[in-house]
This record gives structure tokens, sequence and C-alpha cells, in this order.
């Protein structure tokens, strides 16, 4: 600091010198005004500087040095901190791709579709429900030629169907109007609970439609006698299809 204040002390510099005496005094916060003969007073005041101090005694008491005192500069007084540089962190900079860059195109992939292999569709059998159809046309077609000889229709019967149905199934392993196990035919009315008083049979295979089969039994006498019997009221049809060949059976009843 380059002014000193003097406080709460006693600053006394004194020297002998041809009868004189100087005496210094700086208190807080009076000045000292000192009357005397031999006595030269300094006033010193609060917030005196110390070199004008210093300069009035040199004043009055020439001959003597007083050393040079060295005040610290105020601006040098704190210790000056070295001012520490912390590094800034440096963080990668994510790469962004360029704008207008197109997405990488994909190969399309071809899934290949699996082959089946080709199946033998055999003709299957026709269901027996499905067989209605020709049961009826078999019926109709039979009405019709009796009809050209001014015979009165048949009646379709549902349990003499059943039982040509029977007997459809049998002439494959049989082609005969004997059965399989060497009864006659009518042995397959008996079993479906049928009254009758007459019955006829006719049977067929390899015809593949009922205007075949039919136009087959009317070129046969016999088969065309059944047919044309004005005795006959109920008829019943059969028709069994296997390994490709189809099987027909007419049977007639009174």
């Amino acid at each position: 600091m380059k002014k000193m204040n003097l406080m709460a002390g006693i600053l006394i510099a004194s020297a002998t010198m041809a009868g004189t005496s100087v005496t210094a005094n700086a208190a807080m916060p009076q000045n000292v005004n000192i009357k005397s003969n031999n006595v030269k007073v300094i006033r010193i005041g609060q917030g005196c500087d110390l070199d004008s101090v210093l300069s009035q005694l040199k004043n009055c008491l020439p001959g003597i040095s007083f050393p040079q005192f060295q005040q610290p500069d105020a601006e040098n007084s704190c210790p000056e901190i070295p001012q520490i540089e912390l590094p800034t962190p440096s963080l990668p900079s994510p790469e962004l791709p360029e704008q207008g860059t197109p997405s990488p195109e994909l190969p399309e992939l071809e899934i290949p579709t699996p082959e089946l292999p080709e199946q033998e569709n055999p003709s299957p059998e026709v269901p027996e429900q499905e067989n209605l159809t020709y049961v009826e046309q078999v019926v109709q077609l039979v009405n019709a030629e009796r009809a050209k000889e001014g015979l009165a229709p048949l009646t379709l019967n549902i349990k003499v169907s059943a039982a040509a149905q029977v007997r459809a199934k049998e002439i494959v392993t049989s082609f005969s109007h004997t059965r399989p196990d060497g009864s006659s035919f009518a042995t397959a009315l008996k079993e479906q609970n049928i009254n009758y008083r007459r019955a006829g049979e006719n049977i067929a295979w390899g015809q593949k439609s009922p205007q075949e089969v039919v136009s087959a039994w009317m070129n046969s006498s016999g088969h065309r006698a059944n047919i044309m019997n004005e005795n006959f009221t109920s008829i019943g049809v059969g028709y069994h299809r296997q390994n490709g060949v189809n099987y027909w059976c007419q049977l007639f009843t009174s």
C-alpha cells in the first residue's frame, strides 16, 4: 500500500543533535501538536502518506539518513494464483449420412413355389346318395318305354332300390342272378322286409349312362320282357361304380 495509517500504536523517533529533539507521534484519530522551543512538531494525520512523513523528518534532521522503505505494490500484494486451463473434452461428432444419398437397394428374394407332384385321380366311386340321379333317370326311361306300349308307369320303391343296390355290388364278383352265397336274387328283397308276389331282375355292367344301359336292356328280349311286364307295379334301381366300371341292377315287384 502506498499510504500507511498509523493505528492504535505509537511511533516514536527521537534524535539528539545540537540540542534539538524531534518526536513524531501518531495516534488514531487525532493529530499531535506539541509546543516547545526545542521541539519541532510534525503533524501526522490519519491516512498520511509514509513518504511525506519521512520527507518531513529529513527536513527536520539534516544529516540523518533514513532507510528507504519499499512498500509492496498493491497490485502484487496478493500472490497470483496460476490460472488452470481445464481441457475441454472433445466428443466425437457423429457422422451423419449425406442428404440425398439413396438407401442401398436390397435384392429381391424370389421364393420358389414348391411344385406338388401330380396326383393321379382315379375315377371315384359315385356316392350312393348321388346315385339317386341315375336311379331316377333309369326309372323315367323305363316308364317312357312302357308308355309307348300303353302300360302303366312303375312306382319307384325305396326299399326295392335298397335291395337293388346290394345286388349291384354283388355282381362285381359274381355276375349272375344267383348271389355269391348261392341263393336267389329274391333273397335280397326279403332282407329288406319287402312283401311281394312276383319278382324280376335285370343286371348289366360297363354302360356309362342311364340312357346307354336302358337301351341295352331294351335290345335284349329277356330284359325287355321284365320292363314291359304289365304285372309289375314297383321298381328299384341300383348303381355301383368300382375300378372305373359301372354296375347296374333293376328289381321289379308286384
